[in-house]
């Protein structure tokens, strides 16, 4: 996340925020999330979003507090729109997969799990090795979902 003030959106009825005051009010929504107050800490994630919709960390932010209300649909559509504006970024490949893992997609979780460990290749992000992991689990899930539809060999 920048710190330097963008253009700033504001309502009617509220000032505009500076670059210093949005980074304290997502450190505010960071540790609301971390406490377990998912919809108090996306309330805070909406307000960010909306004053600065190009920052890919409020839509990050936004999608894992969705991901961890189950509210999958919604998560895929912002960490789609966080990958969008910032595709180096592990962090929403690592957190759709998991979405995707949860909605059964588990082909998708795979490719964004691959994506993940592809934007770490040296193996330093604690989030890439989470999806190295993810990634094996997906595989199996799918090879053994795989091995369960296939008719038996009746010969």
């Amino acid at each position: 996340m920048t710190t330097e003030s963008k253009a700033p959106v504001s309502n009617d009825n509220e000032k505009p925020l500076s670059g210093p005051e949005m980074l304290e009010r997502a450190t505010e929504g960071f540790n609301l999330f971390q406490d377990g107050n998912f919809s108090e800490s996306l309330a805070i994630f909406e307000k960010l979003s909306a004053m600065d919709a190009g920052e890919a960390y409020f839509q990050t932010a936004l999608g894992a507090c969705h991901l961890a209300l189950e509210d999958l649909d919604s998560a895929v559509a912002c960490f789609n729109r966080a990958i969008e504006l910032d595709p180096t970024d592990i962090t929403p490949f690592v957190n759709r997969g998991e979405a995707f893992l949860r909605q059964g997609r588990t082909m998708e979780a795979a490719r964004d799990f691959q994506n993940a460990v592809s934007l770490d290749p040296e193996d330093k992000d604690p989030l890439s090795r989470r999806a190295r992991m993810l990634a094996a689990a997906a595989l199996e899930s799918s090879d053994e979902a795989s091995e369960a539809e296939a008719p038996e060999d009746r010969s």
